[in-house]
């Protein structure tokens, strides 16, 4: 016996909620993570030197949530008298969509606005500027009797343009990381 088209509509749509439908989830959280640091910029005068890792907090309602990040990582300018090490910052701010994949498993998107301020010994160096990130990634969502967690792992793409006294360049910056959130 096949199933007439609204019926067919109405197992589709059933489906669907079933299978994004999860336990309702709101409050903050804080994280923190460790990553791998990949820098590449226009003028082939950035690379990357040494981990990332990253803080973070956040509001979650649902399926969405705002995160405030702090990440630092290194990197090295090329000049003529070599590779001088700097320390790299940056600070941003994201969206967050999770979509339940089953048995605690989801997978996020994220996408916001980010500012990097790199220095190292020499002033001359400093740079700063503002731009954008994108990122994706999973995480297990862990749930005691005394509160709630996630381990993830993400990809982040950061992308802005670093201006400073001697330098203006295009940099994107790529990282994987893996982290641990606790709920508040």
């Amino acid at each position: 016996m096949l199933a007439s088209p609204p019926m067919k509509r109405a197992a589709l749509a059933l489906a669907l909620v079933a299978a994004t439908s999860s336990i309702a989830s709101a409050g903050r959280y804080l994280g923190v993570g460790i990553g791998t640091n990949a820098v590449y910029e226009s003028n082939d005068q950035l690379g990357d030197d040494g981990r990332s890792a990253r803080l973070l907090g956040g509001m979650r309602w649902g399926r969405f949530s705002v995160e405030g990040m702090f990440s630092g990582f290194g990197l090295a300018l090329a000049d003529r008298s070599g590779a001088t090490p700097m320390d790299a910052y940056q600070f941003s701010i994201a969206g967050k969509f999770n979509l339940p994949l089953g048995s605690n498993f989801e997978a996020y998107g994220r996408a916001g606005l980010q500012h990097t301020r790199a220095s190292g010994e020499i002033d001359l160096y400093d740079v700063s500027g503002s731009g954008f990130l994108l990122g994706a990634g999973f995480e297990y969502r862990v749930r005691t009797g005394i509160g709630s967690g996630s381990i993830w792992v993400d990809y982040q793409l950061n992308k802005a343009e670093l201006t400073g006294d001697r330098f203006t360049f295009d940099a994107t910056t790529r990282q994987w990381t893996l982290g641990l959130s606790i709920g508040l």
